[in-house]
């Protein structure tokens, strides 16, 4: 079935897929470069044959970097305006400066989104699990994981096809810093509370009453304050783990 004047939709379902192994041939010189052609070759070489196939797969060959999830509503916005250029139809932006201008915000988006906040809130939940004896928990970790990500990837490039340069409206729409931002909060919350059971359950065994663990909560609700007030990712970190670390030796976990 033909879905636009030059691709099936196995076509595209077959570039999709392809995209999945982006980072495969990453590389320090040019990123993702070879990537990015491997994605959209099947597609240029529906479009162009010859000398001008040589020609645009080099001009695919320039840097290129960016999420490996909203990199592909760029690699689709970018397959539909090469087919528009192929037919010589007028376009408002060219390929080169779509994936530049495109690349740079999307990459800043996703690794905050989806490395900085959503994948160390999944595996919070998944501790959480873990240590009250669910072993299943790390599938639950994974399937919390890659469902929004597989979600967005095809999602993402299919509305890029459609849309062309305009997914960058859709992209603002999506609101994806205004998100991390209130799950990272939540995320900072939760392995607080992990901090506290683990010192209020480990310590029910010693000599020491329980009720102190969970004199951690305050100053868990100390580091939600401080992150509302703008403190750094790296601070936020440390304090975390500091509490993770009075909590274990509270409760005769861990020792130095």
């Amino acid at each position: 079935m033909i879905v636009s004047s030059g691709f099936s939709k196995k076509l595209l379902w077959s570039m999709a897929l392809r995209a999945l192994f982006l980072q495969s041939s990453w590389n320090f010189e040019r990123m993702q470069n070879l990537g990015f052609l491997f994605v959209t070759l099947p597609g240029l070489r529906r479009l162009y044959h010859g000398s001008d196939l040589q020609r645009v797969c080099r001009k695919n060959l320039a840097y290129f970097n960016s999420n490996p999830v909203l990199a592909l509503p760029i690699i689709g916005g970018s397959l539909r305006l090469e087919e528009q250029k192929s037919r010589g139809m007028d376009s408002s932006m060219e390929v080169e400066d779509f994936k530049s201008a495109l690349a740079g915000p999307c990459a800043a988006m996703g690794d905050s989104f989806f490395w900085g906040t959503w994948r160390p809130l999944a595996a919070c939940l998944a501790v959480w699990l873990t240590l009250a004896g669910y072993g299943w928990s790390v599938f639950l970790f994974l399937l919390i994981y890659n469902t929004p990500a597989f979600f967005l990837r095809f999602y993402g490039f299919w509305l890029g096809y459609r849309r062309d340069y305009r997914i960058i409206d859709n992209l603002q729409r999506w609101r994806l810093p205004d998100l991390a931002y209130r799950l990272r909060a939540l995320m900072v919350m939760l392995l607080g509370g992990l901090s506290a059971w683990v010192a209020h359950t480990g310590l029910e065994g010693l000599q020491v009453s329980s009720v102190w663990g969970w004199l951690v909560v305050p100053g868990v609700l100390a580091a939600g304050s401080l992150v509302r007030r703008g403190l750094s990712s790296l601070l936020m970190l440390i304090a975390v783990v500091t509490l993770l670390w009075i909590g274990l030796h509270l409760c005769g976990i861990a020792r130095l």
